[in-house]
């Protein structure tokens, strides 16, 4: 009896320490020129248990659409709505630090998501970060797929004009 106890007792204590191990989250990666995650002060964790922003109210934002945004197209793989989250808290904490783009420059990799800026019909241009993220957010809420598969985009007008 004194043996299956003892058994009972270190399955349970092993099946608790399952239970209490850290969640590990993709790493979240700046592109090229924006700041670390540690000049931030924040983790790719933190990115991740931020977890899914308020919908986007069109009305309250400061930012104004270029083109109407576009979900797809299906021919392109489409990734976890939760890496392209991380990467929309990661350009919101820029706020408004200027996001600068020319064609597909990379904002923010997490996971299996890139977060690209481009600059339409000019060299190069810029944004608030902020104005970004707020365009990743309205491709998460107007283009999550019932898997919480996502993908698509929006360009918003620059804050600076070349």
């Amino acid at each position: 009896m004194a043996k299956f106890l003892i058994a009972t007792l270190l399955s349970l204590a092993s099946f608790q320490a399952v239970l209490a191990a850290p969640k590990v989250y993709p790493e979240v990666t700046p592109g090229p020129g924006m700041p670390s995650l540690a000049e931030l002060n924040v983790t790719s964790a933190q990115l991740y248990e931020m977890g899914r922003p308020a919908e986007l109210d069109a009305r309250a934002l400061d930012l104004e659409k270029r083109f109407d945004g576009k979900c797809g197209p299906a021919s392109l793989p489409y990734t976890n709505v939760d890496d392209i989250i991380a990467c929309y808290h990661y350009l919101n904490k820029l706020g408004n630090k200027m996001c600068s783009a020319s064609y597909h420059s990379v904002m923010c990799k997490a996971g299996k998501a890139h977060v690209f800026g481009t600059a339409m019909h000019v060299e190069s241009t810029s944004s608030y970060c902020r104005h970004a993220a707020n365009a990743v957010l309205w491709v998460v809420d107007h283009c999550t797929r019932p898997d919480k598969s996502c993908g698509g985009k929006l360009a918003v007008v620059p804050s600076v004009l070349p």
